[in-house]
């Protein structure tokens, strides 16, 4: 009995013993630990200053990115926009000189210099933009319904299939009323997409097959700036010059020579 009361009293000192070692306070670290703590807190502070300084940064630069998307996506639109208007202007302008007849006004013949054959006299009647052959209203209603539905690929600036449209137009009514501006289209669809070898090669053949359309100035004009484009001063000014003489007072002619001016200072 007295060796279990021996056992229990010395648990209970050892006991408080370990309570009194848990209670010590912490040693107070010395000056040069505090020192070197707030050197850490510091840096870790410094650090994150610099985190949310630069992603505040980045934040403003995607916003600022946003919105010069944003701004030249509405400007590609009204471009396009403006495009659409452009041509469908273009395409009534024609439309009422055809009913007018005012494309079989006789247009200088084309030169060698834009046709790529020899100077010779005026085309014959029947390569005039307008056809001398009669045609039923039938089959002039159908030829107009073709051409209607290059033309809204064009509204659509889907070049690709409206020029693929606008020569199958060609391939069916060679002759026809609208044939050279189906022509003129290809050529504008083709400067268009900046393929401009094509747009030469297709505004030649309007001013070689169709003299006396009224778009022959305009497509001489493409000709010139299409030769520009591909870093060819001297087919430019060739091409620009002929045109002014050919038709000194167009707007064409004066557009002509503003570039020609441009390029004397090159």
């Amino acid at each position: 009995m007295r060796s279990v009361n021996t056992l229990i009293c010395a648990l209970c000192l050892v006991g408080l013993g370990a309570g009194s070692a848990q209670a010590a306070p912490a040693p107070t670290p010395s000056p040069l630990e505090q020192r070197v703590q707030r050197l850490e807190k510091l840096l870790a502070s410094q650090s994150l200053v610099e985190m949310l300084t630069r992603l505040d940064a980045l934040q403003q630069e995607v916003q600022q990115l946003r919105g010069e998307v944003e701004q030249q996506t509405f400007q590609i639109d009204q471009l396009k926009q403006r495009q659409r208007e452009l041509y469908l202007d273009i395409d009534r302008r024609l439309s009422r000189m055809e009913r007018e007849g005012g494309a079989s006004t006789a247009a200088p013949a084309a030169s060698g210099l834009v046709s790529g054959t020899p100077d010779k006299a005026p085309q014959p009647a029947a390569q005039a933009a307008v056809p001398v052959q009669s045609a039923s209203p039938a089959q002039v209603r159908k030829e107009r319904e073709a051409y209607q539905r290059a033309f809204d690929l064009l509204k659509e600036l889907r070049y690709e299939q409206a020029i693929s449209a606008f020569r199958d137009f060609l391939k069916s009514y060679p002759s026809g009323r609208y044939a050279h501006i189906a022509q003129y289209w290809v050529g504008e669809a083709n400067y268009a997409r900046r393929h401009f070898k094509e747009a030469i090669e297709d505004y030649r053949k309007l001013i070689s097959a169709y003299p006396n359309s009224p778009k022959v100035a305009e497509a001489m004009l493409k000709i010139g700036y299409s030769y520009n484009e591909l870093g060819q001063p001297e087919e430019t000014r060739k091409t620009l010059e002929e045109l002014k003489q050919r038709y000194p007072d167009t707007t064409e002619s004066g557009q002509a020579d503003s570039l020609l001016k441009r390029l004397q200072k090159q």
